[in-house]
């Protein structure tokens, strides 16, 4: 925990170098983030899909996801950029220093820049929990927080995924940005529009629908089953398949020389 908060306290001294640089970087990240709310908003107006799903409930599953993805993008971003890593020959250096790999990794790209993003989908998170919960009980506090660290352990988890393949391509493929960012731009739709086959898609191989689909259900009161609160502790899974299929990847890792 000590290397993790010296690597923080040195990616914000460096962020803040050219303060106006990383203002402005804050700004144009938020305001994309408000750019796809007004566009699925849009959208829902268009097809009418208001009448069946309360904004609100919108709110909710769209803050979820951006929440969840701009923590990692903001504390993990050295796995989603594992390849310069590779690349620059980094890696070897990170497998020869006595401290643990991933705290490593992650520290090499710390992206202050979401901060923005984070503070205003926290924000819509509250909101519209507030607004969708009639009454709060200690197992919807605990939901929400669930919800949150659940959305974070898929999209590291995918990052993790993503970085294995960088042992064997050196370069990264496009084809892992499009299941993170394909991930976000589908998963920040209620997953009642989409037909079965996609549902059972984003709960099994990339358990999306546990940590906003279902758990929404659970907050508005359309189910009282209990198993609903504990849904996104099983995206646990996926994490750790996502790091056994990375320790294989380090397994059969043999530099990328000088």
């Amino acid at each position: 925990m000590k290397l993790f908060l010296n690597y923080l306290s040195l990616h914000l001294k460096i962020s803040l170098e050219y303060k106006s640089s990383f203002i402005m970087t804050i700004i144009s990240q938020t305001l994309a983030m408000f750019v796809e709310l007004f566009t699925v908003y849009a959208l829902f107006l268009k097809f009418k899909l208001l009448d069946i799903y309360n904004s609100y409930e919108l709110l909710l599953g769209f803050s979820t996801l951006w929440l969840g993805f701009s923590l990692i993008e903001l504390f993990a971003r050295g796995f989603d950029h594992f390849s310069h890593i590779i690349i620059n020959g980094n890696f070897d250096i990170l497998l020869i220093r006595p401290a643990n790999l991933f705290i490593q990794i992650c520290g090499t790209d710390i992206c202050y820049e979401k901060i923005g993003r984070v503070l205003v989908s926290l924000f819509i998170f509250i909101y519209s929990s507030i607004k969708i919960i009639s009454h709060f009980t200690f197992y919807k506090l605990l939901l929400l927080v669930l919800m949150v660290i659940g959305c974070m352990v898929v999209i590291f988890s995918i990052f993790i995924i993503g970085a294995t393949i960088c042992f064997v391509t050196i370069q990264g493929l496009e084809a892992v940005n499009i299941i993170t960012n394909g991930t976000r731009q589908v998963c920040q739709y209620p997953m009642g529009i989409y037909k079965k086959a996609v549902r059972v898609f984003f709960t099994i191989f990339i358990p999306v629908t546990l940590v906003n689909y279902y758990p929404i259900d659970y907050l508005t009161g359309r189910t009282d089953n209990i198993l609903y609160v504990f849904m996104p502790i099983l995206t646990i899974i996926m994490f750790f398949i996502s790091k056994f299929i990375f320790n294989f990847g380090l397994r059969k890792y043999c530099s990328t020389g000088s």
